[in-house]
């Protein structure tokens, strides 16, 4: 092999190397991106639930509350 075909292979296995690396990116772009809407989707989800045991703890307290006796006076 002459010095210019391994000059040329070497550019060629540089730019296949560019390349793969910016798909890489690319696809790591989409993954950060998707673990962020994973994220918000976790904190929307969990809020969801934390109103929905606050809302039934709070009937609970207050059907425990109608079971207690009256004073009049």
């Amino acid at each position: 092999m002459s010095t210019s075909e391994k000059a040329f292979a070497l550019v060629k296995a540089v730019l296949t190397y560019q390349e793969r690396m910016n798909g890489l990116e690319k696809k790591l772009a989409a993954l950060s991106d998707g673990l962020t809407r994973l994220a918000d989707s976790h904190v929307a989800l969990r809020d969801r639930v934390s109103t929905i045991e606050g809302y039934l703890r709070g009937r609970r307290d207050a059907a425990a509350a109608s079971d207690l006796p009256r004073i009049e006076g």
